[in-house]
């Protein structure tokens, strides 16, 4: 019963995985490092399910065939492990390290253990060190058994520390999302570990790579890449949900523009400019509640939709705002201020032409006030030159 019950688990990620890689294969006509990366590793994956499909399948029954498959099949299972584990990494590292200098430190380290476990898979096949095939094709694990797990956990915990690293720039979802991706497959490897006979490890990993499937897939289309925050996409289906809303709310819209970016691209470079956009996605983020709705609408522009009370309450999240690029420009050192102009209302739903007709009418209250601002610094660089 036992057997059945692991064949059907293994089974179900096999299908699982095997889905994954058909779409991601197809994804949307992209194809990149990213995708790539994704892909190869499911493929792995997908052959590791196979073999361990196998191994349990024979794992017991007699004859020389049996002892031949149960060796190499195992044996294939103990090289894949860090292979897989080292493209996992990989696929990380893509998404958020860009210091060339610590990517090769990094990869150079991991490719190490990568080797280190490699030699004892071949040493394996002379001294039984990881493992033995016993009398009556059993499988039995050797005295180095858990050296390796080691050695694998070090390699997947470069992952986890990228994702620490990077913590702070992730929406919440897509930062649980990762920080499963290294956890879980060491757990199956601690519980595999602990409860000899079990093979929780593919499955946990197959479980891992589904969540970041998932959330990968959706920040493709709704994510923006700079920022974190939802792109302009995603506004179609807010007013989806509004529509979808049964019960009578008001809502605020807050519409803003960063000023004066061409003057810090101009004068510091577009990578400061960048770091300008960053910086106010953060601070926005920092300022709302997590329930609220926050969009880079277009290039320097934010859009940020709430559920309110009233519209105090929309008052008191805008000087949240205010408090919290004042506090930031005495504070972060940088050699520009990050100010923005802002347009607001509330409004409800009734239609969904009506709540782009409110967008629009936030927007241009915004650039209202983008002038007022630009023609009041006019206004007092005359001032000071008279």
């Amino acid at each position: 019963m036992d057997l059945f019950i692991q064949l059907d688990v293994d089974l179900l990620a096999f299908v699982i995985l095997l889905a994954m890689f058909i779409n991601t294969r197809k994804s949307l006509g992209i194809r990149n490092k990213s995708t790539d990366l994704f892909s190869r590793l499911t493929f792995l994956m997908l052959i590791s399910t196979f073999v361990e499909i196998v191994t349990f399948a024979i794992d017991g029954r007699p004859g020389s065939w049996m002892y031949a498959a149960g060796f190499i099949s195992n044996s294939l299972l103990f090289a894949l492990a860090p292979v897989t584990l080292y493209l996992w990494v990989d696929y990380i590292e893509h998404l958020f390290v860009k210091d060339l200098e610590v990517c090769r430190f990094r990869v150079a380290l991991r490719g190490a253990l990568v080797a280190v476990i490699m030699l004892m898979v071949l040493a394996n096949f002379y001294t039984g060190i990881l493992f033995q095939i016993e009398e009556g094709n059993v499988y039995v694990r050797g005295p180095w058994f858990v050296t390796q797990v080691m050695l694998n956990i070090l390699i997947a915990g470069q992952a986890y520390l990228t994702i620490l690293l990077k913590r702070r720039s992730l929406n919440p979802v897509m930062l649980w999302s990762l920080v499963l991706f290294p956890l879980l497959p060491v757990a199956g490897v601690v519980i595999q570990t602990l409860f000899y006979g079990t093979t929780a490890t593919l499955s946990f990993k197959t479980v891992a790579l589904l969540l970041i499937y998932i959330n990968v897939q959706r920040a493709m289309i709704f994510i923006d890449p700079l920022t974190g925050l939802e792109n302009r996409r995603s506004i179609d289906l807010l007013v989806k949900a509004m529509g979808e809303c049964r019960r009578e709310v008001i809502y605020a819209g807050v519409m803003l523009d960063i000023d004066n970016l061409k003057g810090i691209n101009d004068l510091y470079g577009h990578s400061a400019g960048d770091l300008a956009i960053k910086r106010t996605a953060e601070l926005l983020r920092g300022s709302l509640r997590k329930t609220d709705f926050v969009a880079r609408y277009a290039g320097d522009e934010f859009l940020v939709v709430m559920e309110v009370e009233d519209r105090m309450a929309l008052l008191k999240a805008v000087e949240r705002i205010q408090g919290s690029f004042a506090v930031y420009n005495e504070t972060s050192g940088d050699p520009w201020k990050s100010e923005v102009s802002m347009g607001y209302d509330t409004f409800v739903y009734k239609t969904p032409e009506e709540v782009e007709q409110a967008l629009r009418e936030i927007d241009l209250k915004m650039y209202e006030e983008k002038n007022r601002r630009k023609i009041e610094k006019k206004s007092n660089l005359n001032v000071v030159s008279v």
